[in-house]
């Protein structure tokens, strides 16, 4: 299975890859959905488009290589994270965290 670092907040899909906007307040998987996202703040497109790489730049594209082993996402944006007592890997549910490799609450 494929892990990804983080979840969009357009689409609550795992991504490694995208657009950060507000310092990691919003996260867009491709082009479009920031378009959208920008448009939806009441902002033009190709205006917010020139402040990146300048002192106004409040969003850019980046890629994690790493996974947070405390918490990472699959392509449908569940969460999950490695069991403490055998690292194997948990998906977090609201109620309870039981791992069934080992049967360990983490």
């Amino acid at each position: 299975m494929i892990w990804y670092a983080r979840k969009s907040s357009d689409d609550g899909k795992g991504m490694n890859k995208g657009i950060l906007f507000h310092e990691g307040g919003h996260y867009s998987r491709n082009k479009q959905h920031a378009k959208e996202y920008v448009e939806s703040l009441g902002l033009k497109w190709e205006e917010e488009l020139k402040t990146i790489n300048t002192k106004d730049e409040w969003f850019y594209f980046t890629d994690w290589e790493e996974l947070d082993e405390e918490e990472f996402y699959d392509f449908d944006g569940n969460t999950h994270k490695r069991c403490h007592n055998c690292k194997h890997v948990v998906r977090i549910l609201t109620e309870m965290n039981l791992c069934k490799n080992c049967n360990v609450y983490t």
